[in-house]
């Protein structure tokens, strides 16, 4: 069994001719992402993923820059490019009544009748608050607000989670 991987952000470029990578972090704050030095680095079209450590990480204006370890030069990190980085999900903290957005990316989404409503298929944040996205049986899209008076139960080992929502017909 493989241990499961956990997306934390993207190479989203290079800077300069020293091998220095611009990274696009999925964490909040975005430097958090630096709490782990150890990255696998994959894609699509990438079949197998690599492994490196950060050695450096600095901030240049709004952009966040990484030094991994054998990456010497542009030309190295240029292959780099668009590459997700991943950790694995055991090295993250564990949380107390809080979520990781994969963690409930799957779950069935109940309404307070216990009629389905769908699959959590992504989250997004909007600013003033996150929003569950689901697709339902039939294939449409529902989004729902997370909020504590929505929101009313999470059970991640039964894999539901029960929502105070009813869709619109």
């Amino acid at each position: 069994m493989t241990q499961q991987q956990v997306i934390m952000g993207k190479i989203s470029g290079v800077h300069g001719i020293q091998g220095w990578l611009k990274v696009f972090s999925y964490t909040r704050p975005p430097e958090n992402i630096f709490r782990y030095v150890s990255w696998r680095l994959q894609g699509d079209t990438t079949p197998a993923s690599a492994s490196y450590t950060v050695t450096e990480h600095k901030h240049q204006g709004k952009k966040i820059l990484v030094k991994l370890e054998g990456v010497k030069d542009r030309n190295h990190a240029e292959q780099l490019a668009g590459l997700d980085i991943v950790v694995a999900r055991d090295v993250l903290p564990v949380l107390e009544n809080e979520y990781y957005w994969c963690d409930l990316i799957g779950l069935k989404v109940l309404d307070m009748n216990g009629t389905e409503l769908g699959r959590v298929t992504d989250m997004m944040e909007t600013g003033s608050n996150d929003v569950l996205l689901l697709q339902d049986n039939a294939g449409k899209s529902l989004a729902i607000p997370w909020l504590p008076e929505v929101v009313k139960e999470v059970n991640l080992k039964q894999s539901i989670l029960i929502a105070d929502w009813e869709p619109l017909i």
